[in-house]
């Protein structure tokens, strides 16, 4: 099992309020490497900038989506026929200043989180 960052544009997706309706989303898997069973959290950037959802891999490689979010979709450009797409179970949310950006820095987070990552030794060890 692995542990992922992956990105959120407010722009793009109102993840806050599909995981307060849902509680499984397909989201775009642009990474083969993510697997079943690996965990994933969600960065949700400007204006939050935090981590504030753990999440489980379900399904990896589906090449359409199986569960209906368009209401959330705010720029379908990026997320609507995408060809690759992973299930994500919410597991738990966080308080926004718990995995802040700064924070996250703080504990050994170089540069921006823009695409997928896989979290690194120092996180894990600070139980992200």
């Amino acid at each position: 099992m692995e542990q992922w960052i992956i990105p959120c544009n407010l722009k793009y997706y109102d993840v806050i309020a599909a995981f307060k309706e849902l509680k499984v989303l397909n989201w775009k898997q642009s990474s083969k490497s993510i697997k079943i069973g690996d965990e994933v959290y969600i960065y949700v950037g400007k204006p939050i900038q935090s981590i504030l959802y753990k999440c489980i891999v379900n399904k990896v490689n589906l090449k359409s989506q199986e569960i209906d979010d368009t209401k959330y979709v705010l720029d379908g450009e990026l997320f609507e026929y995408y060809g690759n797409y992973m299930e994500l179970q919410l597991i738990e949310e966080f308080n926004k200043s718990k995995y802040s950006l700064t924070v996250l820095k703080q504990n050994g987070l170089k540069g921006n989180i823009q695409g997928p990552r896989r979290v690194n030794g120092i996180l894990v060890y600070n139980k992200l």
